[in-house]
Parts: C-alpha cells; structure tokens; sequence
C-alpha cells in the first residue's frame, strides 16, 4: 500500500528536478565565427544567426564590417561583410564608425550590399558594442 504513494512521489521529485535543470540552462547563443568563415563559406552560413567582431565603417555606400582597419582604408571589401544598419543617428554613427565591433545578426549570402562588392550581408541586427582594446601592450607567448 506504501509502495505506490511512495514511487509516485519519487517520479514527481525526479520530474521536478528534470525541469528545473532543463529551465535554467542557458539559451543557444549565436555561434562566433570570424569574418574570413563567412567570406569562405558563405552558404554554410546563409540564413543562420552569427556572431563575429570586426572594423566598422559606416558611410554612405560603404556600410561595412571589415576584417582589418588596412582593409577598410583600401577599400578591398571583398575583405568585408555589407551591414543593414540604419544611419540614422549622427551620434550612433560616430560611437560606431571607425571602430572595431561586436555584431550579432543574421547572415545573407546573397545580400551583398552596394554593387555587389561585399563578401555577404549581415540583417537584422541585434547586438552592436564597440570592442575594446585589450589595456597594455601584447606581450609574445612564453616558450
């Protein structure tokens, strides 16, 4: 007679501690990739969310992110990924442009922004923070 209100209250215990373990873990993030995966392998990544950092330029037809500050200033945008960003702002604008970013969105291989001249396109753009420089200088790994 005990035994059956026993083992239905071990299996609500073990229910309840399977919940709870489940609704705490963390949502899937965006995965970080590096702006030379999505240039390389662009229909690997059409249509997935990303994450990635690089050097942003936000001007007219030029609405970017790069891999390098060099490739920015030569304009070798095959070195970049066109952003659907709004320059709305003149204040956003500057906080961002010229700047190394964090940048979470989703990835298109066909939008390539201005002329067809960037790597793919990133849309809907969630995540968007300056990237600070690490503070003191590199310092070579020990042998």
């Amino acid at each position: 007679m005990i035994a059956g209100p026993v083992l239905m209250l071990a299996a609500a215990f073990v229910a309840i501690v399977a919940l709870s373990a489940t609704s705490g873990a963390e949502v899937p993030r965006e995965p970080t990739v590096s702006l030379i995966q999505l240039i390389a392998n662009p229909a690997s990544f059409d249509g997935k969310r990303v994450r990635l950092a690089g050097y942003v330029v936000l001007e007219v037809d030029n609405t970017a992110v790069y891999l390098h500050e060099s490739d920015a200033r030569y304009g070798i945008t095959r070195n970049a990924v066109w952003l659907d960003v709004p320059l709305d702002g003149e204040s956003r604008r500057v906080q961002f442009h010229n700047r190394y970013v964090l940048i979470e969105g989703t990835f298109s291989a066909e939008r390539r922004g201005h002329r067809g001249l960037f790597g793919g396109g990133l849309e809907n753009i969630g995540r968007f923070e300056v990237v600070e420089p690490r503070p003191g200088p590199l310092v070579p790994a020990p042998h």
